[in-house]
C-alpha cells in the first residue's frame, strides 16, 4: 500500500492525477478542513 499526500489549487489538477494514477486502483480520502491557498488530498494506492 502506498499513500500520497497532494497539494492543488483548481479541482482540473486533482482530476488529471487521478486520470493518471486510476488503473493502480486508487482511493481518495479528503480532510475534513481545508485552510488556505492550497487544498489537499491523500491518495492510496492499493
Amino acid at each position: 500500500m502506498v499513500k500520497i499526500k497532494i497539494s492543488y489549487e483548481t479541482p482540473q489538477e486533482l482530476e488529471k492525477i487521478v486520470t493518471q494514477l486510476k488503473p493502480l486502483g486508487v482511493s481518495i480520502r479528503y480532510p475534513k478542513t481545508e485552510k488556505g491557498t492550497y487544498k489537499r488530498v491523500y491518495i492510496i494506492i492499493k
